[in-house]
């Protein structure tokens, strides 16, 4: 799942139809959609308890922006794209507040996927040591895509994924493993369209290491997550997609004399916007 010091749950994906005759369900694989330039619009607050020792803090983090993504044939799948456009956050701590755009990211994100969706990161931006406690780019090209049967799904019907990732990411690293099951649920409609509902649910792990304001963390954290996505068969696009996550852990800081333990919970929404 998508992480920046905590883990987070976001899933939004493209597929079209690829299989499945008249008389069965269309197939789910990646290929390149009907609509190749679009832009989503990303929400996520995350809210930490952290516990200092028996001294409690509670953090804040939350974030929007607009991601225009941009899709290419690739030789089994797509490759697509992304670029921060907008981005909005800030962190609230009893210590003050913090606020960042996207002025410290440099170039887009490009990944490749497969029929299925597994992942290969062909480019990550550059980023500022501030830029990269609101973005990190492992964890969204991992994140933001589901894994798909890359076979034909009926009403009810599930599957299961193991996604792992490791690597730098700005100045840090991350290290994550996160298991999920899909069901599709079935049809429904948004603004005219007809759209397929696929629930979502796992757990997630991850470690993360690096350097915030002057000090070297190190944090790992396990989780559960509930959600849903919505997309267009037609177009081969997602619509909308759900997730919330909560998850426990601990994290060192060079400043802190002992681990501090955490609890988070979290909430995030990707939409496609209008006109797309």
């Amino acid at each position: 799942m998508r992480s920046r010091l905590v883990l987070t749950a976001a899933a939004s994906f493209v597929l079209s139809a690829c299989g499945g005759g008249p008389s069965g369900p269309p197939g789910f694989a990646y290929s390149l959609p009907t609509l190749t330039a679009v832009t989503y619009l990303t929400g996520d607050t995350t809210i930490m308890d952290i516990d200092a020792g028996g001294q409690a803090m509670q953090v804040t983090v939350s974030e929007s922006m607009l991601l225009d993504a941009g899709f290419e044939r690739a030789a089994e799948g797509v490759q697509v794209t992304l670029a921060v456009k907008d981005l909005k956050a800030s962190i609230y701590n009893p210590m003050g507040a913090a606020t960042g755009d996207e002025s410290g990211i440099t170039g887009p994100l490009v990944m490749s996927l497969d029929r299925r969706g597994a992942v290969t990161v062909v480019s990550q931006p550059q980023l500022t040591e501030t830029a990269s406690e609101y973005f990190q780019p492992l964890s969204v090209a991992h994140g933001l895509f589901p894994r798909l049967p890359g076979r034909a799904a009926a009403v009810g019907e599930s599957w299961t994924d193991t996604i792992r990732y490791e690597g730098q990411q700005g100045p840090g690293s991350v290290s994550a493993t996160n298991v999920v099951t899909y069901t599709v649920e079935g049809d429904s409609v948004l603004d005219g369209r007809s759209l397929v509902k696929i629930a979502q649910k796992g757990s997630t792990e991850s470690t993360t290491h690096g350097v915030i304001t002057g000090m070297d963390f190190s944090q790992g954290l396990t989780g559960t997550f509930t959600g849903w996505v919505l997309w267009d068969h037609a177009r081969g696009l997602m619509v909308e997609s759900y997730a919330q996550t909560d998850g426990r852990g601990t994290m060192d800081v060079s400043a802190a004399p002992f681990p501090l333990g955490v609890y988070l919970r979290a909430q995030s929404r990707v939409k496609l916007q209008p006109g797309m």
